[in-house]
């Protein structure tokens, strides 16, 4: 029961640390404080971000890497880095920075060069395109095989092989 019913059915004014009032059958009636629907409430959350944070699931990913040559202007132009999964594409560059992915891409793929300096360096991209090249419609494209551990979220926390 409520407090406004049992203010309009019983003429009580239940204290003010108490938000209802509860009768299980066989039983008296009991008051539900805040503090306790506070509790329950804090509780319930703590669980979903723990079931959140707690479970990854590792999937197969696609490292491609290739080069874009815009027809009429500069813009845009440059080495892209995707992964490539069956979630969805994920763009390692100006559209999404996760430096901390593309220096994990550089450590697995090393190709001859050590993963340190600036993050966009034009010599890996070209080592990579010249050691993982796949024909297709670009010229200077790369396909390497990895795998990704996502969060429950679906963000992706770590690329390995």
């Amino acid at each position: 029961m409520t407090r406004e019913g049992a203010k309009s059915w019983w003429g009580i004014e239940l204290p003010k640390n108490v938000h209802h009032l509860i009768k299980e059958i066989g039983k008296d009636w009991q008051e539900v404080t805040y503090k306790e629907i506070n509790a329950r409430r804090k509780a319930k959350q703590d669980f979903h971000i723990y079931e959140k944070r707690a479970s990854e699931e590792v999937r197969p990913c696609v490292i491609w890497v290739f080069y874009n040559q815009p027809l009429w202007s500069m813009s845009f132009g440059g080495w892209y880095l995707y992964v490539r999964t069956l979630k969805g594409d994920f763009p390692l560059n100006w559209k999404w920075p996760r430096k901390d992915l593309i220096m994990q891409v550089k450590q697995l793929f090393s190709c001859g060069f050590l993963p340190f300096g600036d993050i966009y360096d034009e010599c890996w991209f070209a080592a990579f395109e010249k050691k993982y090249h796949r024909p297709g419609k670009r010229k200077k494209n790369a396909v390497a095989f990895a795998k990704c551990r996502f969060n429950k979220r679906g963000d992706i926390v770590e690329i390995m092989r």
